[in-house]
């Protein structure tokens, strides 16, 4: 039976999901709403504090329902929308990056990159869209720049190299414009071009008063933003596990390499590039895509997850403003709101020779296993079809179950035996070391002062990265607090809430089963998805 509160609930989010695709037209256009195409954000001053009142304002109507009055799948759905908009509050006011890094210079991509990959888009439509886009840049990319008051010099620095990269993209505006005939659109291009440049001047003037580094989070709205993600460990004692789990991986990494026949982990790891995918970049991609299929195949015969019928995934290099923050490789998802289910995997070209020799096949293949099959793709796909309410496909993308179901997913196939060489235990558990090492980062540099270089060559050392990966990956941690821990958070509670569920199951219990179980809810926080998958395990049994 449906409640008034239930009403007042529904209209709420469905008014919040109006307003917010009105000011992020840009993630609307992702998701599949391209109504919105034309539009752009305003990342001016005066509208980010508007938009900072607004996100106040329906936190007070949110904190005004009864949550014991609510039916159905809103139980759920209520906290974690809540909790979404006080975590989005942090971010414009506690802690407002947009007064220090001009955000607009990087958005850029997200205004382009879809209408230009979405070729199922009429020309017409993508044409129009990219062409109005391109007339607004200064809205979005010069207004965040004279947003900025407080600028800090690593953030600087990125939205220098991001916005040079975003004029590479324009060059694939151009073509298209060709493509289709269109002189306006090619005129479009160039004009957003002379703007982006005369923004990149102005951020450049800024340099000059600019505070060294980046501005940490603290330990306060740090902790903080760990509850609002529903985790209830102190950084502290994240940090804690974190070093634990970086000393257990380094000892399998160090049992893998002798049974691989080295002398050390180091040179275990130089061995990896002897089984390098190809000696061209070209040949590179095709292999990829080869290597991609056979895991899939090895998923569907295996059954380890239900894949639906239809999906895909398609391979697409990396462009030029991604790749200082995705130096290997990525995932984007197919639109929520649109009958696609193709993902697209964001291959990042080897920059140099020496680049090119370090992609072996271990590497692609367990970066396959957490984009793809298993991972990103099969999990974001399924909730996809899966999702009860648009409101759950739109603020249930939990990080801890995102990224930590792909990072379950490498141990996972390690444990199926895709494949048996020690070198590919190795690479599991090196991306494993990895991924702990992130998790006391992610606290040191947010709570402890640890600088950017200290926290490259910190990365670099202990997860045993090179120096120039190490550098885009500790960037990305400057500007995203908690999200780098949740890759092992996430992985540890899904698997101690797999053995819960086998205790449940017993002779029933299958990691097809668990998995379903799992990932039928969309991308709810960890913490709360265990409450829902250990329910339904005691209800199969009593059935």
């Amino acid at each position: 039976m449906v409640t008034s509160q239930d009403d007042l609930f529904d209209e709420l989010v469905d008014s919040l999901m109006r307003e917010f695709f009105k000011r992020e037209p840009f993630t609307a256009t992702s998701l599949g709403l391209h109504q919105y195409d034309h539009l752009v954000p305003d990342l001016s001053r005066d509208a980010v504090l508007e938009v900072t009142g607004l996100v106040k304002k329906y936190v007070r109507k949110l904190e005004g329902v009864d949550p014991s009055a609510l039916s159905g799948e809103r139980v759920v759905d209520y906290p974690v929308i809540l909790n979404w908009l006080k975590a989005m509050l942090i971010r414009l006011e506690d802690w407002p990056t947009w007064e220090s890094f001009p955000a607009g210079i990087p958005s850029l991509g997200e205004a382009l990159f879809p209408l230009l990959m979405d070729e199922s888009l009429p020309n017409e439509h993508r044409v129009e869209a990219l062409k109005s886009r391109l007339r607004q840049v200064d809205k979005f990319v010069l207004a965040s720049v004279r947003a900025v008051r407080k600028p800090y010099a690593l953030w600087l620095s990125y939205a220098l190299v991001a916005g040079k990269g975003s004029l590479t993209l324009l060059e694939s505006v151009k073509t298209l414009a060709r493509k289709v005939g269109d002189a306006e659109l090619e005129e479009a291009a160039v004009k957003a071009g002379e703007r982006i440049n005369a923004a990149l001047k102005e951020v450049e003037a800024l340099t000059s008063k600019a505070e060294p580094g980046f501005k940490p989070l603290g330990r306060e709205l740090f902790t903080k933003l760990l509850k609002l993600q529903f985790i209830e460990e102190s950084p502290e004692e994240l940090r804690r596990v974190g070093y634990e789990e970086a000393r257990r991986y380094r000892s399998l990494m160090e049992d893998a390499a002798r049974r691989a026949g080295a002398g050390s982990v180091e040179e275990a790891l130089r061995m990896l590039n002897n089984a390098k995918i190809s000696d061209s970049v070209s040949e590179y991609f095709r292999k990829y895509g080869e290597l991609i299929a056979r895991v899939r195949e090895f998923v569907r015969r295996e059954g380890m997850v239900e894949l639906p019928e239809g999906e895909r995934v398609r391979i697409v290099e990396t462009p030029e403003y991604l790749r200082p923050v995705i130096p290997f490789a990525a995932y984007m998802p197919p639109e929520t709101f649109s009958p696609s289910l193709t993902g697209t995997y964001l291959l990042t070209p080897p920059p140099t020779p020496e680049a090119l020799a370090s992609r072996n096949y271990y590497d692609a293949l367990n970066t396959i296993v957490h984009e793809a099959y298993p991972g990103h793709h099969t999990q974001l796909v399924i909730a996809k079809l899966a999702a009860k309410h648009p409101r759950r496909a739109l603020f249930a993308n939990a990080t801890d179950l995102v990224e930590g179901w792909a990072h379950y997913c490498e141990e996972l196939m390690l444990e199926a035996g895709i494949e048996g060489s020690p070198l590919y235990e190795l690479k599991v558990w090196h991306d494993a070391l990895w991924r702990a090492v992130r998790v006391y980062l992610d606290v040191e540099l947010h709570t402890m002062n640890l600088s950017y270089e200290e926290g490259v060559a910190k990365l670099a050392k202990d997860a045993l990265l090179p120096e120039d990966g190490a550098r885009g990956e500790v960037l990305r941690y400057t500007l995203n607090p908690t999200y780098q821990l949740m890759y092992n958070y996430g992985k540890r509670k899904i698997k101690a809430l797999r053995e819960e569920v086998k205790k449940i199951l017993g002779p029933r219990f299958s990691n097809t089963l668990f998995h379903k179980l799992l990932l039928e809810e969309g991308g709810l926080p960890t913490n709360v998805l265990a409450k829902i998958v250990l329910r339904k395990a005691r209800e199969l049994v009593n059935q």
